[in-house]
Formats: C-alpha cells, sequence, structure tokens
C-alpha cells in the first residue's frame, strides 16, 4: 500500500522513504539494529534513545534523520540515498557536526555502493583534517574511521540495513518494515544505477537487435500459421519496447519487448511479453472473455499469466542454451496455446 500511494500521490519518493524509516525506528529493537551496526564497525554511538528527520544544523547541515542518546546529544547521523548525487555539504560538514566515536552513516541502493563509497572517501580526503582512515568492509558494510577525530563514515544497502531490522524488530513492525523495502525496490527499479564497462559492449545493442527480429519473426510465423491477425494494424513502438498490435483469435493485444515489466524482476526473467487490453472495443472480444479463457493461466503454480485491473499479461518465456529457431518455435508454441484457450471460449461463448 505504501508503494501504490506514495508512488500516484507523490513524486518526493526519498523524502516518503526518510519518513517511514523514521517512523520504524520509533522502535527500540530496529535503534538497536543501528546501535549494533556501529559498534561491528568500530564506533560507539552509546543507546539511541529518540530519532528525528530532517534537523537543521551548523554549515546549514539538515541530514536525513538525527539519532540522539539518552542525554539528548546527537550519536548518528543517517543520509538516505537513492539516485541524487551528494549535496555540496556531504560527507565533510556531517562529519564536523558530529561528536568523536560518533558515526555518518549513509543509506543507498546496493547497486551503487562501490561508486557512492568511493566518492565519499574521495570528497572526505579533500579536507586536511580529515586525511588519515583505516577503511574495512565487514557484511557487506563499508566503513572508514577517522583516525584524526575518532569520527565513524559508514555505508550500508538499504537491503541489509531493513534485512536486518525485520531479523531482529519487534513484531508490530514487521509489516512496516516489510512496506518500506518494498517501497524500496520500487525506487530502485526506477533509478539509473552506475554504468559498468560490460554494459557499454556491443553485446547488449546486438541482443536487444535480436529480441525485435524475433518478435517480427513470430509475429510472420504466427499470422502463417492462423494464431494472430495483424490487417489493418501497424507496428507500434511503445516507450516500454518495441512491439506492434495483434489479434489473438479477436482477442486484442500488444504484443513485443516490454522492458518495464522485464527489469521488474518480480515476473519471470523474459523481454517478450503478450498483453491483452481493451484497445479495440469495435472490432475485438471483450477483455472478460479473454480473462476467462486465460484462468487456468493465472491459477497456475506459478501463475503464467497476469490479471491486472485493465490488462492480462502473458510472459513469453525465452529457452536458453539453444539455437535461435528453437526460441522461434518456443515463442509460436506459446502463442498458439493461448490463441487455443481463447478460440475454446469464443465457440462456447457464440
Amino acid at each position: 500500500m505504501l508503494t501504490h500511494l506514495a508512488w500516484k500521490l507523490s513524486s518526493r519518493h526519498e523524502d516518503i522513504a526518510v519518513e517511514a524509516l523514521g517512523f520504524i525506528l520509533r522502535s527500540a529493537s530496529a535503534r538497536r539494529v543501528l546501535v549494533e551496526l556501529a559498534r561491528e564497525g568500530g564506533a560507539d554511538p552509546g543507546e539511541i534513545a529518540s530519532v528525528l528527520t530532517q534537523v537543521g544544523g551548523q554549515e546549514q547541515t539538515r541530514p536525513d534523520l538525527v539519532c540522539y542518546d539518552q542525554q539528548g546529544n546527537e550519536s548518528l547521523i543517517i543520509e538516505a540515498k537513492f539516485w541524487a548525487g551528494l549535496t555540496s555539504n556531504q560527507p565533510n560538514a556531517y562529519l564536523k557536526r558530529l561528536p568523536v566515536q560518533k558515526v555518518l552513516l549513509f543509506i543507498a541502493p546496493t547497486s551503487r555502493l562501490e561508486t557512492l563509497w568511493n566518492e565519499l572517501c574521495r570528497l572526505a580526503r579533500v579536507d586536511k583534517k580529515q586525511s588519515a582512515y583505516v577503511k574495512t568492509e565487514f557484511k557487506g558494510t563499508r566503513t572508514n574511521t577517522e583516525v584524526s577525530g575518532d569520527k565513524h563514515l559508514m555505508l550500508i544497502s538499504w537491503t541489509n540495513l531493513l534485512n536486518r531490522m525485520v531479523n531482529s524488530s519487534d513484531s508490530d513492525m514487521q509489516n512496516e518494515i516489510g512496506q518500506l523495502a518494498g517501497f524500496v525496490r520500487r525506487i530502485d527499479e526506477s533509478g539509473f544505477p552506475p554504468l559498468s564497462m560490460n554494459e557499454l559492449a556491443p553485446e547488449i545493442p546486438r541482443r536487444i537487435r535480436g529480441f525485435r527480429q524475433l518478435v517480427d519473426d513470430v509475429t510472420d510465423r504466427a499470422v502463417d500459421e492462423g494464431h494472430l491477425d495483424i490487417e489493418g494494424l501497424k507496428i507500434t513502438p511503445q516507450y516500454r519496447g518495441y512491439g506492434r498490435y495483434v489479434r489473438v483469435k479477436g482477442a486484442g493485444a500488444w504484443f513485443g519487448i516490454d522492458s518495464n515489466r522485464w527489469a521488474k524482476g518480480s515476473y519471470p526473467d523474459t523481454p517478450i511479453w503478450l498483453q491483452f487490453t481493451q484497445w479495440d472495443e469495435d472490432n475485438s472480444i471483450p477483455l472478460a472473455r479473454t480473462r476467462k479463457a486465460l484462468k487456468p493461466f493465472t491459477w497456475s503454480d506459478p501463475p503464467e499469466c497476469f490479471d491486472e485491473d485493465d490488462a492480462i499479461a502473458v510472459p513469453l518465456s525465452l529457452p536458453v542454451g539453444v539455437e535461435y529457431d528453437s526460441v522461434l518455435e518456443s515463442v509460436v508454441c506459446k502463442i498458439q496455446q493461448v490463441a487455443k484457450m481463447i478460440q475454446e471460449v469464443n465457440e462456447t461463448a457464440e
């Protein structure tokens, strides 16, 4: 619910994540996770008694969350990151704000840890007062201890931190942590992770070009065999990828590369999808009839299609380690199976 409402009602997703984390840190067990994390990195923040969000301070610093000990002193500062860059105050002004033996903790997506950590360390070394470091890594967490001032710069992934909290949280916060984890995954999916060299190699565009060719060849074969009809319809690439409108035994659908669904990871790992919608009410059968026809797919375990409010999405899984002709045949066979199910319901309705 958090993911749905936050994405629908606001564009300030990082602020929402911060406030959600602040709410979760009302739990004493969640706060203890932060203390244990700091101690594993060599710091001693003491007991965290309370947490506030967006607390202004010296040099116009306004960290996302500030943790206080029982005496009301700042003991741990948290800066939550997704894909936004570092500000001019990060990390040095935040480190200066901290008392000795305390922690500045950054939280970021897993795919950003290495590049962000290198940048944090580089910027911290620009300040000559913070030039001596002991750099370590433990349990997937980066920590950098400033020897001269005995302050600690740390970095952890959202996934790592929330998993720690789930494993030690009070039962009344399990649901809240799960909702934040889902929201974090949604933000991760919408971002632009740091590039790696292999992602810039020609293999990726060649593969995408091959997927486009597969869509065309499957369409031609399925039309020849009578599973698809494309009369009066055109190739219509969309934001999510290359594809075209088709009719499957009278049911209107879009067939092609769906990068949005492919990237989610919660679906089967395939770029090729067949999505039924009611885009042609005058010349296609009702979506409700298609939904009835594909109900066995929806109820299968795991499901072979996904029934949504205004669409029915069928993933067309691709076999690996085989030649192109076998991949082509596999997709055509799945479309044939879908077409047969729709045809049987059509005949019953008539």
